[in-house]
């Protein structure tokens, strides 16, 4: 069965027959035209609805309209933090990996350098690195066609900023023990920034539960998915020192976005998280807690896993 064209008077329609009140009948169709019907209305209605196609007592669209956009700017506010926590990463990770291979630049294509108990990913992140390096020397505009027809050799420094957040975390999967150990210390300093008495060590395998959900998360804000209703495919595992002080322990869920926005405080400096946690802050409160009435925020921030009144909270001092 095929699903019928609408046009934006038919799709207002539709919508005042399931009891949504929709002031700006004009209005409303500019917006569904320049964000899409099924964006919109079928990503964010379910919180407003009392049963299945009909809205309740008093929503209006512009309540939707609001969740929608404050989807998006939690979206693009996590991700701007999520780009700094790939940037230290990568940082990191070039260098350890370039200190423990001095003698052969590229032995990121050698499968040897690796731990090959990841056999697969291995043969995988290889060949993607090839295609990378083949893909950009044969244009004079980039860094790698400069390195391989200057020098006899691309370096991992040079070539990691080519990488996507999924390459670099499956070389940092892949790595020796060794080199995992040296990035875990290099993201304790960050662990440290965020909370002064910090004085245990990173473990790897937390370290890389945090990073694989990190990437699901910053794949959704670069798509635009939906945010609220979001779960990560696996928990991160359990971090005492972290999570403990958000009263998270060993039993609990941690799949969703709150889970993971604490998380990033071991990739990112103090003034990168508390950007971060103020800036949702303010976002859920001008937007959150100031347009929306049918229905309790609170609600909204439960689905992302937040705790209620969150934003009422302190801002963390920014220097």
């Amino acid at each position: 069965m095929q699903k019928p064209f609408k046009t934006l008077d038919e799709q207002i329609e539709i919508l005042k027959n399931r009891h949504l009140l929709v002031p700006d009948e004009e209005k409303t169709k500019k917006y569904l035209l320049s964000t899409n019907y099924y964006n919109i209305i079928n990503g964010y209605s379910k919180p407003f609805l009392k049963q299945k196609n009909l809205y309740l007592d008093g929503t209006t669209f512009d309540e939707i309209k609001s969740l929608y956009f404050f989807d998006k700017e939690c979206k693009q506010t996590l991700f701007n933090a999520i780009l700094d926590a790939e940037h230290h990463l990568k940082s990191s990770f070039a260098y350890h990996f370039g200190e423990a291979h001095k003698d052969n630049p590229e032995a990121y294509l050698d499968v040897n350098a690796y731990n090959h108990e990841y056999s697969l990913d291995i043969a995988y992140i290889i060949t993607k690195l090839h295609r990378i390096i083949s893909a950009n020397k044969r244009y004079p505009n980039n860094s790698i066609y400069h390195y391989c027809n200057d020098y006899d050799n691309l370096p991992i420094w040079i070539l990691v900023d080519y990488l996507d957040f999924g390459d670099l975390y499956t070389l940092i999967k892949i790595s020796p023990v060794k080199i995992q150990n040296e990035i875990a210390r290099d993201m304790s300093d960050f662990i440290r920034k965020n909370n002064p008495t910090f004085h245990n060590n990173f473990q790897p395998a937390i370290m890389l539960s945090f990073i694989k959900n990190i990437h699901e998360v910053r794949n959704l804000c670069a798509h635009n998915k939906r945010l609220i209703y979001f779960k990560c495919r696996s928990d991160s595992m359990y971090f005492p020192f972290i999570h403990d002080q958000y009263h998270i322990n060993a039993e609990d869920n941690r799949k969703n976005i709150y889970t993971t926005f604490i998380s990033l405080q071991c990739f990112i400096s103090n003034t990168e998280y508390s950007k971060l946690n103020n800036t949702l802050r303010k976002r859920m409160k001008k937007i959150l807690f100031n347009h929306i009435h049918t229905i309790n925020p609170n609600d909204i921030l439960g689905k992302l896993g937040f705790p209620t009144n969150w934003q009422e909270l302190p801002p963390l001092p920014q220097e």
